[in-house]
């Protein structure tokens, strides 16, 4: 019964997580209307009924009270007061305490006892698990679909041991019997080849799927420590003491086991701050500091290191103090001349601390060394700093993932280069007389993708197919002149995707797929920012993991480039691209309007491309190697509108030229007057919009 309950407790650990992240998001949006009120009062009922399943009393008692205040302001039909948020606050607040330290069944809150971690249970989007189920279903269709072709061999075997057996039909017609034959060998190597490709892709995805699983939001993590941060300086100050937690990147994912392990320090760190940096009201105001402190955690993600920082306003770090106590301790010489960085990496040393006497929260000398032994298990780094004008950051930083990842090897001028198989989208042999070129660039062929998706369309609208840039991966390690490199007649190219933009890179060879522990390659030398990881799948041969990131990043710096080459020497083969339609962009944050758009322009002979808002097309009309004709954009969206994506075109002289319709539901004379000012060349409303317009304005701007 015990393993049940440590399950049941692992359970309702993700569960009560859950309501209180939803509960806290209705809050922080003001004050909640009634069918905000009703969700809240819905999750602290299933909350009271969850503890009471696990035999969690307290918790079951404090959401109980809860649930008590929240159904008299919904029988009442009144708003909830000041005092009533507060108490929804100050609620999951002790909820999060409460289940720091849970007591187990049938103790009181006057007798807690120490948790029991068990990580066994993480919440997983349906979508997610849609995803992986799909991606191991394609899996099985090929490795059916090989079974077959087993089948067609042993077939194709069988029946050439007859034939060799049957003289009569050699000699009834001997070239037939031998082309036939050839031609089904032929096609059986042709389908046995596409089908390796097939299988490397649904590797790919399938291991990238199963990792993402594992992944878990920081928030998941982290979003509690606001309210144990309140009750720690509560407990510090007094009850009129507060703090403002401020949390940023909390929508960052990496695997659950990395950010549960920061958990702990990072409260450690928020202690810290709180008891370290406290300073009095009168204190905060003469410093010319809001009342209260602010603490910020960040969690940033670069490249295969995960970064949490906490930062507050407080007093900072003393460094007097500081270089005190480890001359007392014996950690450094009490005439050493020592810098801030020196000083304040002593902080971390076992039984280090500048508090004159312990109480429950600091002083032990514990809290610090316990936030770098952890960083330290995660095989990374801590550091403190001085923030200026006032305050202090402490730094974790960690390989993002202490797993393994699947990584596309590749051969590249001597060296093993791994590719994150995450934004791999096609693995391509291109023969040479099968290259487009566009501007005499090479392009590769790739298969069209569905219907609705944010890319440019293929070149005509009978052939399902898209043309993506390619280029050769070895002139950005190693070569910047470097050719395409040919073998055996032909291009082999991994084409990724990043940002929605995909591009084709010719490798020498394609070697493996393998699942990788990688490290932080930055002590090794390397180019940190282009090749943040190393992996050793054998002690003599290091595979360097390239940042598809910064990748796609110097691509675009590189620009067009001089032309083709091939590795050969040969002269250039491949054909010129064929004639497509004019292409139209529509711009427009409503899927309604943007589906309406495409399909009439589509009936009357247009290829199309979407993008939801103004910063999206303006990527698509930078990155992409296809030319818009004209782009008819609505004016409201977020992030961009129409006229801050008009005055982007006009001022990159790469896309000035592009004709802009502006169609929008505002008809006033001054927002006419500002788009045609803008560059505009015709301006459409909404309200009275006529398609034969709408095609006679296309028709007359090109």
């Amino acid at each position: 019964m015990e393993n049940l309950r440590e399950e049941l407790l692992a359970v309702f650990d993700a569960e009560y997580r859950d309501h209180l992240r939803a509960i806290r998001a209705i809050v922080a949006r003001g004050c909640p209307d009634a069918q905000g009120l009703a969700e809240i009062f819905r999750r602290v009922h299933s909350l009271k009924g969850a503890a009471r399943a696990v035999e969690l009393p307290v918790v079951e008692g404090v959401a109980h009270a809860l649930e008590n205040r929240l159904s008299a302001l919904l029988a009442a039909h009144a708003a909830p007061q000041d005092a009533d948020l507060g108490a929804i606050t100050d609620t999951l607040d002790e909820i999060d305490l409460l289940m720091a330290t849970p007591p187990t069944a049938g103790e009181t809150p006057e007798t807690p006892a120490a948790p029991t971690e068990n990580p066994a249970y993480v919440q997983v989007p349906v979508a997610r698990l849609d995803a992986l189920a799909t991606t191991v279903h394609d899996l099985m269709s090929v490795a059916d679909r090989q079974e077959r072709l087993w089948a067609q061999v042993m077939d194709l075997l069988t029946e050439s041991r007859a034939v060799m057996h049957a003289p009569e039909r050699m000699r009834a017609d001997p070239v037939a019997e031998f082309a036939r034959m050839t031609r089904r060998l032929m096609a059986v190597g042709r389908e046995r080849e596409l089908m390796a490709g097939q299988i490397d892709r649904a590797l790919l995805r399938l291991g990238e799927e199963v990792h993402a699983v594992t992944l878990v939001p920081a928030g998941s993590v982290f979003g509690s420590l606001a309210g144990m941060a309140r009750s720690i300086a509560r407990e510090h100050g007094g009850p009129d003491a507060g703090v403002d937690v401020h949390m940023h990147g909390m929508e960052v994912q990496t695997e659950r086991r990395v950010m549960q392990a920061l958990r702990d320090p990072v409260l450690h760190l928020v202690r810290n701050a709180i008891v370290h940096g406290h300073e009095t009201r009168a204190q905060r105001l003469k410093a010319g500091k809001p009342e209260h402190m602010n603490i910020t955690i960040a969690v940033t993600l670069n490249g295969v290191r995960l970064q949490v920082a906490v930062s507050d306003d407080g007093r900072g770090p003393d460094l007097r103090a500081i270089a005190a106590r480890a001359a007392g301790q014996g950690l450094v010489h009490a005439d050493a001349p020592l810098d801030a960085r020196q000083l304040l990496a002593r902080v971390f040393e076992p039984g280090f601390s500048t508090r004159g006497q312990a109480d429950t929260l600091a002083g032990r000398g514990v809290g610090l060394s316990v936030v770098a032994e952890a960083a330290r298990a995660l095989h990374g780094t801590v550091r403190m700093e001085q923030r200026q004008p006032a305050g202090t950051t402490v730094t974790l930083t960690v390989p993002v993932s202490q797993r393994q990842r699947t990584v596309l090897l590749v051969e590249n001028a001597g060296q093993t280069i791994g590719l994150p198989g995450r934004v791999i989208r096609h693995l391509l042999r291109v023969r040479r007389e099968e290259i487009r070129l566009l501007n005499n660039m090479p392009f590769a062929v790739v298969p069209h993708p569905p219907d609705g998706a944010h890319r440019m369309p293929a070149p005509t609208q009978e052939q399902e197919e898209e043309l993506v840039p390619l280029v050769p991966l070895r002139a950005f390690v190693g070569d910047e002149d470097a050719p395409l490199p040919v073998r055996d007649g032909a291009v082999s190219v991994a084409v990724m995707e990043v940002g929605g933009v995909r591009c084709g890179f010719a490798v020498e060879r394609m070697l493996d797929v393998r699942t990788l522990l990688v490290s932080d390659a930055t002590a090794v030398g390397l180019d940190s920012e282009l090749v943040p990881g190393i992996a050793w799948p054998r002690e003599d041969q290091p595979v360097f993991i390239m940042s598809p990131d910064r990748l796609f990043a110097r691509w675009r710096l590189r620009g067009a480039g001089g032309g083709i080459r091939f590795s050969d020497g040969e002269g250039p083969a491949p054909v010129a691209a064929q004639r497509h339609a004019p292409l139209v962009m529509v711009v427009d944050d409503s899927i309604t309007t943007r589906t309406l758009q495409k399909t009439i322009l589509q009936s009357h002979g247009y290829d199309v491309c979407l993008a939801v808002d103004g910063e999206e097309a303006l990527a698509l009309l930078q990155q992409s190697s296809r030319h818009v004709d004209v782009v008819v954009t609505d004016v409201e969206m977020p992030r961009m509108d129409g006229l801050a994506l008009l005055a982007a075109m006009r001022a990159d002289p790469h896309l000035a030229d592009i004709p802009v319709v502006l169609m929008t539901s505002r008809d006033d004379g001054e927002d006419v007057r500002r788009g045609m000012d803008g560059g505009a060349r015709a301006y459409l409303t909404k309200q009275k919009f006529d398609q034969g317009e709408l095609i006679d304005t296309i028709r007359g701007l090109l």
